[in-house]
């Protein structure tokens, strides 16, 4: 869990509701991928070793052969770890008073924007698929006022309870909005929208 005062413009009284990240299960292709290309230099060897007996007797061709390996290796171990940092460090917060999207890209860029409760217009949750109706995971879009302005969670748990209470606290932070004489805000109470889980058919 992070420490709000530890973030930008941290305000005063504001709590935390949400931690989020990507579904654990989306790590699953990425593990499944890896173990195939980690078996692939086991798979040379044997076959090498088959068609080829007296290939690897040359201790030179058995040097280059480990050599390879072992530089395939460091790029697979490489590709997973990359992979994990992308899915640990792209985070989405929701607190009482704004919405915190922090998006890692690759191992040394990260992109962090917020965008205000009471400036939220509309919350879509959609889950597709058997795997992703199964498991309760799917996307959140959230519109703000500018019509080009959208945030989305990807992929993350429990989606249709999220948006509810996303617009549970959107329409909070518009009346305290109001409440601290500021300009009335131009979209009414929100109310629950959620796109029916939708089974993907070839």
């Amino acid at each position: 869990m992070i420490d709000l005062s530890n973030l930008p413009t941290s305000r005063p009284g504001e709590e935390n509701i949400f931690f989020l990240r990507r579904h654990w299960f989306v790590l699953i292709p990425i593990l499944i991928a890896f173990a195939v290309v980690l078996s692939l230099p086991f798979a040379v060897y044997a076959l090498l070793h088959i068609q080829y007996p007296l290939f690897f007797q040359a201790p030179e061709r058995f040097t280059l052969y480990v050599l390879g390996s072992s530089m395939f290796f460091l790029y697979a171990w490489l590709f997973l770890f990359q992979n994990y940092i992308d899915w640990f460090l792209d985070i989405w917060i929701v607190t009482n008073h704004r919405i915190i999207n922090i998006e890692q890209h690759g191992l040394f860029g990260r992109t962090m924007s917020e965008l205000m409760l009471y400036n939220v217009q509309d919350v879509t949750s959609e889950v597709k698929g058997i795997i992703h109706t199964l498991f309760d995971y799917g996307v959140i879009h959230i519109q703000t006022a500018a019509e080009t302005t959208r945030f989305v969670f990807e992929d993350i748990p429990h989606p249709n309870h999220v948006a509810k209470r996303v617009i549970e606290l959107a329409n909070e932070a518009r009346v305290q909005h109001e409440r601290e004489g500021n300009m009335p805000a131009q979209t009414p109470a929100l109310g629950p929208r959620i796109v029916p889980p939708k089974t993907q058919t070839s």
